[in-house]
């Protein structure tokens, strides 16, 4: 039976955590936990409901009592980064939400070599300030990633990148903490990268739970001429100004892009679909990939937008759009989550 519990916004909503989950969860992280949070304050596209608990670890110990105690309770959890990728449906996440981001952070140079500089940069880092700390020590191979939102953590989970590169072209290695409690290193090798997405291998069975968390990657940076590195960022900088949305609430490319043939921007465009709006939710017109929250939008307007745009384009065009933003929650709408 779900339980009562009073929101961050002062509002009745159902839980699926008992008092005895709530108290585990306190006992074992202190302040460091949070009840029935909006979780449009912790989205980029800033809609979403209540998460049943969001969790901030402070360190592997804490992480790994919090997964080991979640399984053993049968409660769901999931991992968010900088939650630039991810749509959240307005009946919430049921279970425990665990941030990464204010604790698992941090850049290290491990290796100096002649050419080659190896970094780790811990799960939780922001992407954007490892793309500043290479960039700023003369470091190649990720400025194709200035202004890509979100954590290094998600960027390797999502295999972000663009035209120009993959995180995965620069990744030499991730560590995995398995909710058995084990610490594992991959190599590059190890690792199955495709086009945003990353399978982990299950080396073995977890009853239930199949999920890695990963805690850290390391990288290989070629040494590169540090001027030419800070023009070609700032152009691609100005690049993503002149045609992506600026300033306003969005996760970015909603759709994956078809094998082949023109772009999912371009098909949403040429079935004339940007400026078109559900409630407070529109297709963006300066690029038909993004959805935005004009600011009082639900997850719902989103989808209903997002079914919109699939069923035009496979109207029109014969081309089967699927999202690259991750959904998750729970809801009424018939959308279906990847």
């Amino acid at each position: 039976m779900m339980n009562a519990a009073v929101s961050c916004d002062g509002k009745k909503v159902a839980t699926g955590l008992n008092i005895e989950e709530r108290g585990w969860l306190v006992s074992l992280l202190g302040q460091q936990v949070q009840f029935d949070v909006p979780m449009r304050r912790h989205t980029t596209l800033a809609v979403g409901g209540p998460a049943d608990a969001l969790t901030m670890p402070a360190d592997i110990k804490d992480l790994t009592t919090l997964l080991s105690g979640a399984r053993q309770r049968a409660i769901p959890w999931l991992i968010v980064g900088g939650g630039s990728n991810l749509l959240v449906r307005d009946g919430g996440i049921r279970g425990i939400v665990i941030a990464l981001t204010p604790y698992f952070k941090g850049i290290t140079a491990i290796d100096h070599g002649l050419e080659i500089v190896r970094v780790a940069a811990k799960a939780g880092t922001r992407l954007q300030t490892l793309c500043r700390y290479t960039i700023e020590r003369g470091l190649a191979g990720i400025t194709f990633a200035v202004g890509i939102p979100g954590s290094v953590g998600g960027a390797i989970a999502m295999n972000a990148g663009t035209a120009d590169g993959w995180i995965s072209d620069v990744l030499e290695t991730i560590t995995v903490l398995w909710p058995t409690g084990r610490l594992q290193r991959l190599s590059r090798a190890d690792l199955d990268f495709g086009y945003r997405r990353l399978c982990l291998p299950t080396p073995e069975i977890i009853t239930g739970d199949h999920q890695g968390v990963i805690i850290e990657g390391t990288f290989a940076f070629p040494r590169a001429d540090l001027q030419h590195l800070r023009i070609s960022s700032q152009k691609i900088k100005e690049k993503r100004r002149r045609r992506q949305p600026v300033g306003v609430s969005t996760a970015g490319c909603f759709f994956k892009n078809p094998p082949a043939g023109p772009s999912a921007g371009e098909l949403i465009d040429k079935a004339g679909l940007k400026g078109k709006r559900v409630g407070g939710a529109e297709i963006s017109s300066r690029h038909g990939n993004f959805i935005i929250n004009r600011g009082n939008a639900r997850a719902a307007d989103i989808l209903t937008l997002a079914d919109i745009i699939e069923a035009r384009v496979a109207a029109e065009f014969g081309v089967r759009l699927e999202p690259e933003v991750i959904i998750v929650g729970e809801s009424n709408h018939a959308s279906k989550s990847i």
